[in-house]
């Protein structure tokens, strides 16, 4: 995988090995205090994306990033199902009929 200089705050979790919550209240308590605490942030248009390089500072040390290898493939597998789907979309019968034969009542008596 080409390893990118800056990752999503998810990607950010992952490496992390913490949940998606934890990773976006991490980030939002980086940017709250100022950049003392919590994941390394920066705003990039609407979005916030994580430099690997202050990640990496952060944590004291290089990180394993192979853990978004597995990552990359699965969305590009979920891609080409999406965009390629093995069964045609199911039609609903039309208002007013219905798919099955007409239910008898019940051998039931009051």
């Amino acid at each position: 995988m080409n390893r990118a200089n800056f990752l999503t705050v998810e990607e950010a979790g992952r490496v992390l090995r913490i949940g998606r919550t934890a990773a976006y209240e991490a980030a939002k308590r980086f940017r709250s205090s100022g950049g003392t605490d919590g994941i390394p942030v920066v705003a990039v248009g609407g979005s916030l994306r994580v430099p690997v390089a202050r990640l990496e500072q952060w944590a004291g040390g290089p990180l394993d990033l192979s853990v978004l290898d597995g990552l990359a493939a699965a969305r590009d597998e979920l891609r080409t199902v999406e965009d390629h789907p093995a069964t045609t979309p199911r039609t609903r019968p039309a208002r007013g009929t219905t798919s099955r034969k007409a239910q008898t009542s019940l051998p039931f008596s009051d």
